[in-house]
């Protein structure tokens, strides 16, 4: 069904917002674990307040006769860093790893907005940087994070290797929606677009603390680290088995 832009954007906002309850239920109930529901529930409720304020207008830019959504970049550049932050916290690479990625992460999205406000070849060359911050972002996840990981059990690993295969497939799709986007090539309506993006935000962030959730006993092992980032300091070495990387 296609349905206007704002209303697309007013179901994300409901979506997000609903998907956001379960963690805050765990965070109230479970306190022991309660910083990494936090982590949780921040990542699906900056992504519902970015999305009410896009049903409402707010923030959204005319570009070359395309609309750019300034609440969704703002989400992004602090929900993504959120998702990694989590990922992280499971395998505990060290903290340089992890700005490293962080460092990637917020490249892909400032390149990819500044796609949008040039033209021509500027425009591309700009996006196809950051398509390659993305690609470096989505090895360091898939095979340096598993070869750097120190996992209190077996079963922290699993819970990390679905939440990292999940991420990385769905992110891997935004780069094709932005270049079927009216920012891009103009393939798909403002609507579809829309609806196309919540329907991946929704994914990415809820079926991420869905996930989460499912493989909350993970976490109790880690209870007592304090969301430590580091097994044994930031040199790297891994105890982790190499099939984790499957």
């Amino acid at each position: 069904m296609i349905l206007p832009v704002e209303l697309w954007a007013a179901i994300g906002a409901i979506a997000l917002a609903a998907g956001t309850l379960p963690s805050v239920y765990f965070a109230l109930t479970e306190p022991e674990n309660r910083r990494y529901y936090a982590i949780l529930a921040a990542i699906t409720a900056i992504a519902a307040v970015s999305y009410t304020l896009t049903s409402q207008g707010i923030g959204t830019l005319s570009v070359d006769g395309a609309s750019f959504y300034t609440p969704r970049y703002v989400d992004w550049l602090l929900t993504t860093p959120l998702l990694i932050l989590y990922m992280t916290l499971l395998c505990k690479p060290g903290k340089q790893i992890y700005g490293l990625l962080i460092g990637l992460d917020v490249a892909l999205i400032l390149l990819g907005i500044a796609a949008i406000f040039t033209t021509g070849t500027l425009s591309l060359a700009l996006f196809g940087a950051g398509t390659l911050a993305y690609l470096a972002l989505a090895y360091l996840l898939v095979v340096e994070l598993p070869a750097r990981a120190t996992f209190e059990t077996d079963r922290v690993a699993m819970v990390f290797t679905k939440l990292r295969n999940v991420t990385v497939v769905l992110w891997t799709m935004y780069p094709i929606v932005w270049l079927l986007a009216p920012v891009g090539y103009g393939y798909l309506l403002p609507n579809t677009e829309m609806m196309v993006v919540v329907y991946l935000d929704i994914i990415t962030k809820v079926g991420f603390a869905v996930f989460a959730l499912l493989g909350r006993d993970a976490l109790n092992p880690l209870a007592d680290d304090a969301l430590a980032m580091d097994a044994g300091g930031d040199d790297g070495e891994s105890t982790a088995s190499p099939n984790l990387a499957d």
